[in-house]
Formats: C-alpha cells, sequence, structure tokens
C-alpha cells in the first residue's frame, strides 16, 4: 500500500450506517460507514462547529446534532442550511480490515485542531466588546509558528467547560489580527450566554483550542480594482484584519472603508485605523454614527469635535466619497448584522446599480 496511506480504523470498528471521528496529522475527521463502503469527511460543522460524528446518518447525508445542517459523505457538499461551506472530503481505502485515508488529502486546514495561549484580553470602555489576543505558537508542537490564515477568514474556538448554551460549546470568530502580526486575535460583544460568559472570565495563559479555518470573505487578487468596505459595528473585524495587512504588506490596492457605528464610543480599533491611514496613502476611512450626536444643532461648536458623518450609510454618502470611475471597478465587501447586510445589499445593487458578482458578504448574526 502506498506510504500516503494511513490506518486509521479496522472495518470493525465502523458498523453500517455508523460514524466514528478518527484524526490523522490533528485533522479531526468523520468516518462512515454506507452499505460497507467507507468514506470521510470533515468531522467540524462549517456552521458552527459541531461533531458531525455524534450527528445522524441518512443514506449519504449526514446531520450535524447541533443546527441540522446536511453534508453528501461523498462529496462534502452541503445539502441543506445553515451550513453553507461545503466539508473537506478524504480519500479512503481498504486493505484487508484496515481503513485507510490518503494523508496529502488530509493537509488543506478545514478541520485541523492547534491549541493557543490567551496572553491578553481587553475590553473596549463603554462598550460590550472584548477582543482576545493568543499566541501564534502552537504548545503541541514544539513553539512552532504553525497558525497560518489569510487576512478575513475565521475559525472556531473551544475554550472548554461551556455547558447548556443552546449554540453548542463552540463558537466561530472572524480572526481580527492580521497574519502579519505576531499574535492572533479576535473581537466579540460579551452576551448572557453560557459560552460568552465563560469566555468573558477567561484569565491569561489559558489554553484555547483552535480549528477549522475558513470563510472567503478575503482580499482581492486584482490589486487594480480598489476595494470599499461597508462595515457595521462589529463587523469590521475582518476589515482591521484586511486593512492592516495591506498596509504591512504594502498592497498597491486602493481601499475605502464606511465604518458605521450607534455612537463614537462603539467605533473600534478606530486609533488603529487612523495612524494606518496616516502611513497608508491607498487607505480612506469614513466614520459614521447613526444614533448619537447626531444632532448637530445640539451641540455647540466648541463641543462638536467630530469630523465624520452622521446617520446610515447611503447613496449620498457614497457619492460623496467615490467617484465613478471609482465605484464601477471596485468590489464591494459587506459586513455586520443581517439587517445592515440586506439594507447595503439592496443600496449597492437596486440603487447604485452594482452587480451581484462585485459585492461580498460576510453576516454576523448573535455576535
Amino acid at each position: 500500500m502506498s506510504e500516503d496511506f494511513v490506518k486509521v480504523a479496522s472495518t470493525n470498528d465502523v458498523n453500517p450506517s455508523q460514524m466514528k471521528e478518527i484524526q490523522l496529522d490533528g485533522e479531526i475527521i468523520c468516518l462512515v460507514n454506507v452499505g460497507g463502503k467507507y468514506y470521510a469527511i470533515g468531522n467540524i460543522c462549517t456552521h458552527e462547529g459541531g461533531p458531525l460524528a455524534d450527528g445522524t446518518l441518512d443514506g449519504y447525508e449526514v446531520e450535524c446534532p447541533w443546527h441540522n445542517s446536511k453534508f453528501d459523505v461523498r462529496t462534502g457538499e452541503v445539502k441543506e442550511p445553515p451550513a453553507i461551506e461545503p466539508e473537506t472530503t478524504y480519500q479512503v481505502k481498504v486493505d484487508g480490515e484496515s481503513i485507510l485515508i490518503k494523508k496529502q488529502d488530509a493537509g488543506k486546514g478545514k478541520s485541523s485542531q492547534l491549541e493557543l495561549t490567551l496572553i491578553k484580553k481587553d475590553k473596549v470602555e463603554g462598550t460590550d466588546v472584548m477582543s482576545f489576543k493568543f499566541s501564534k505558537q502552537n504548545d503541541q508542537l514544539e513553539n512552532k509558528i504553525v497558525f497560518n490564515y489569510t487576512a478575513g477568514q475565521f475559525a472556531f474556538f473551544d475554550i472548554g467547560e461551556v455547558y447548556d448554551d443552546p449554540k453548542g460549546p463552540i463558537r466561530h470568530f472572524t480572526i481580527s489580527s492580521s497574519p502579519t502580526e505576531n499574535f492572533v486575535m479576535f473581537s466579540t460583544r460579551i452576551r448572557d450566554s453560557p459560552y460568552k460568559k465563560r469566555l468573558s472570565t477567561l484569565e491569561e495563559n489559558a489554553k484555547v483550542k483552535v480549528r477549522g479555518l475558513e470563510g472567503q470573505f478575503v482580499l482581492h487578487q486584482d490589486y487594480s480594482k480598489p476595494a470599499v468596505f461597508l462595515s457595521g459595528g462589529i463587523g469590521v473585524t475582518p476589515f482591521r484584519s484586511m486593512i492592516k495587512y495591506a498596509t504591512d504588506k504594502q498592497l498597491p490596492i486602493r481601499i475605502t472603508m464606511f465604518d458605521s457605528n450607534r455612537d463614537r464610543s462603539n467605533i473600534l480599533f478606530k486609533k488603529e485605523f487612523d495612524d494606518w491611514a496616516g502611513i497608508n496613502k491607498n487607505l480612506k476611512i469614513i466614520y459614521t454614527i447613526s444614533e448619537d450626536d447626531q444632532n448637530e444643532q445640539s451641540i455647540s461648536s466648541t463641543e462638536n469635535d467630530w469630523k465624520g458623518e452622521y446617520g446610515r450609510i447611503d447613496k449620498a454618502m457614497i457619492l460623496k466619497y467615490l467617484d465613478t470611475n471609482v465605484l464601477n471597478n471596485s468590489i464591494f465587501y459587506i459586513c455586520g448584522p443581517p439587517a445592515m447586510l440586506k439594507a447595503m445589499q439592496a443600496l449597492l445593487q437596486e440603487e447604485l446599480n452594482i452587480p451581484k458578482d462585485r459585492i461580498k458578504i460576510e453576516e454576523f448574526t448573535g455576535y
């Protein structure tokens, strides 16, 4: 048998119509027996990280035990939402009573698990947002830096000791740090759920399991096309990653970000964004606040030092900062809560006639 294949189980370990979780080189895999034929897909549901091997199998479809997403075990294809990203598939062979999986198929990074260490946590004053920074080194691999990702991607974080959370014990978060930084960071709103309560009380040096890097909400490669970011609240996190990366790498891409928040205190990463705009001639950021301080008439000129916009992002605001050439050539990125995402899609497609193939979206649900 080829050295590319590694034994992961015996045929009597997985009976017909049953599944088993196995691991290979750090990959967490769901091994499936359908009528005596074996299949293998990633075990971590691409929606919220549920363990597929603990779910149910109906023919060639496995159903996640957490939120009922369904996947085809032959192709990894999503058969029923809420998942939208397919699962990784692995080539399987049977040699006598041995089940083997091809190693080269297990290195795609979708189900790999690392253990990182919390080095710092920060609460954003005046908000319910907290940022968590982790060492970029993996304690399980002799402190080798192995956490490689693309700016804008997300990962699943298993913080342990989470019980009775209706969404399960694992969450996925967009990585708000850039691959050029020496730490891994995510930022989130702290809510009254078992997971978020546990997260907020993590102490420095706590160990966290991270797995399943996912997501296509990443910067396009044709830098001749400008990027326009439309951000709402905590939806700014992938844009921090992309902007920091573009600035550090001195990418020749023009980026304009419209960042909408309730009030000034809820503008995340503002100092960093302003610093980066000062050194990146291709970066422009327009802040707008929709609720607090929007009645300029009620604030004296000496008190009103706000130089941004007021109100929600609309057609007039976009046309104020984007000329026709930029408007007609840009790739638009939208990230925020569902209502904001829907409104921005309508604005771009119906009012500004931006074709769908130049719009990329990332939805934040539940925060």
